[in-house]
Formats: C-alpha cells, sequence, structure tokens
C-alpha cells in the first residue's frame, strides 16, 4: 500500500523533505502540502507537490489530506504568548474532524532547554525553557504528545537548533557588517544544516517510536561569532567588527540579545545512535558552502 505523506509548511525546509522523498522513490503525487502562501504553493509545485493554502490564524481549516498519512509538522508558532494556539487550532480541527494521521513527526526548538551555562545536554535534561518562544515550542511539544496518546497517532517529537545552509546565510546582516560579540565572551550555541535536517524528519518518520524526542543538531557546538564570521568569509565578505557584550546591549536586536542569553552544547548521540544518521555536514565549515 502505498504511503501518503503530507508536509505541514511547506517553506525551505518542508521542500526539502518533499525534494528527498522523491529522490527516495516517493512518487509528488503522494505528497500534499498544506502551506500560507501562494508564493510557497508555486515553490512547492516546481517539485510536483500540490499544496493547499491554509491560514492557520483563522478557526476555519480542511484538513483530509491528514486522514491515514506521515504528517511532517515544520509550522512555528505565532509570535507571541506561551501557548501554541496554531498547534492548537490544527489539533482541534483533527478531533472536530475524527482525522488521524498515521504518525507525526514534529519540529521542535533546543530553546526549550533554556539557558544551561554552557554545560551538555541530553534529551533527558530537564526542559526550563526561559524565553517565551522556547514556552510555546514547549506546549507545542505537550499538545501534539497529549493528542497523539488520546487519538492513538504515534508522536515523535525532533529538537532542532540554528538551522543553517548557503541559502540560508543571513545575507543582509552580514552585508551591513553587524557587529559580533567577541568570541570569549559569548555562550555556545548549536547548529544543523537544512539537508540533514530533513533527512532526520524522514528518519524519524520511518523508524522512531511513538513518544521519542530527539535533538536533532551536528553535535559539534560552537560559539555564535565563530559561526557568522566564516559566514561572511563564504560570501566573500570581510571579517565583521567584534564588540563586547556590554556594547551589544546597546547595538544588537532584541532577538539576538536573547539568543545570546543562553548558552548550552547540545548531545545527538542519541538521534545518530538509534536512527543511524550519517550526517552529511557535520561540520559547518563545510556546510556553509552548500
Amino acid at each position: 500500500m502505498t504511503k501518503r505523506n503530507v508536509v505541514f509548511g511547506c517553506g525551505d525546509i518542508g521542500r526539502r523533505i518533499c525534494r528527498l522523498l522523491s529522490e527516495q522513490g516517493t512518487s509528488p503525487s503522494d505528497i500534499r502540502g498544506y502551506v500560507n502562501t501562494q508564493i510557497s504553493k508555486l515553490e512547492a509545485a516546481k517539485l510536483g507537490v500540490d499544496c493547499d493554502i491554509l491560514d492557520l490564524d483563522k478557526p476555519t481549516l480542511e484538513l483530509g489530506a491528514c486522514a491515514n498519512a506521515d504528517l511532517f509538522y515544520t509550522v512555528a508558532p505565532q509570535k507571541e504568548g506561551v501557548q501554541d494556539l496554531r498547534s492548537m487550532r490544527v489539533i482541534d480541527t483533527l478531533k472536530a474532524q475524527a482525522i488521524h494521521p498515521r504518525k507525526v513527526v514534529l519540529i521542535s526548538t533546543t530553546g526549550v532547554y533554556g539557558d544551561c551555562n554552557g554545560d551538555w545536554v541530553t534529551e533527558a535534561t530537564l526542559a526550563k525553557p526561559q524565553t517565551e518562544r522556547g514556552k510555546r515550542r514547549l506546549d507545542s511539544e505537550r499538545q501534539w504528545l497529549a493528542w497523539g496518546k488520546t487519538e492513538n497517532v504515534d508522536v515523535v517529537i525532533l529538537r532542532v537548533p540554528g538551522i543553517y545552509a548557503f541559502s540560508r546565510l543571513p545575507r543582509t546582516r552580514l552585508e551591513k557588517a553587524t557587529p559580533v560579540v567577541a568570541e570569549q565572551e559569548c555562550g555556545f550555541t548549536n547548529r544543523i544544516h537544512a539537508d540533514d535536517l530533513a533527512n532526520m524528519c524522514i528518519q524519524a518518520m520511518n523508524k522512531a517510536a511513538n513518544g521519542k524526542i530527539y535533538n536533532a543538531t551536528d553535535g559539534k557546538p560552537g560559539k555564535i561569532s565563530e559561526y557568522l564570521q566564516a559566514a561572511a568569509q563564504a560570501l566573500g565578505l570581510r571579517p565583521l567588527p567584534e564588540i563586547s557584550m556590554d556594547e551589544a546591549k546597546s547595538q544588537l536586536s532584541v532577538g539576538m540579545l536573547s539568543y545570546l542569553s543562553e548558552s548550552r552544547k547540545i548531545s545527538n548521540l542519541k538521534i545518530i545512535e538509534e536512527l543511524d544518521i550519517q550526517l552529511a555536514y557535520p561540520d559547518f565549515r563545510v556546510g556553509l558552502l552548500n
């Protein structure tokens, strides 16, 4: 029996999942997408994937394509609050319409761990998000896991750090030569190449047991300044100016300061071993060019 695949949120990662599924032999006709813009719909169409346009911030949804499908949920919560209202609407609709996917793989964030003072983090580490962004994602995890338990649908969580690829580089920031905090004052950050993340999503769908949570990282934490300097070099730009953390408080955005306020080193041993993951880009210095 042919498996149907639904990619909820056919943005960059969703399209990479679609592309990889096709490369592995899935017919594009067996992949369905949900997007929120006409542009995303047209981009997915280039891969032969048909998409429905949905506004998850409105109450009326039609999710019939999700029935008995492998559901990749890549949608971020709304930008404010501590609950994921978008997941709530999707789950409420699935319940109301008695729709049961075969399995769900949910993209979450390693931000649910909060600040760990640079310590190593595994999936056994207590989730204690300190930002609203992290709290929304933890709420999303709990909603999907609770729904899966009630409806007897397998749910797997991938906790994802900063996603990168050459096409995803922050070109505007780098071209403006926005300063970076000196490496010795930065905490530790983590990352994963977009292609490796797409592969992890598919491997989780194919191999992961119900209720499993995995850190989807490359396992090589580093400093954000090191990454941004390497990104500038990849674009042929001059090295970025470096400033102190005190200077950063008046020069960098609130979002970047929030990012810099947390430090953790994320282990990927569990996902590598349990799902037999072979990373295409174990080092961001190579991945930045791809």
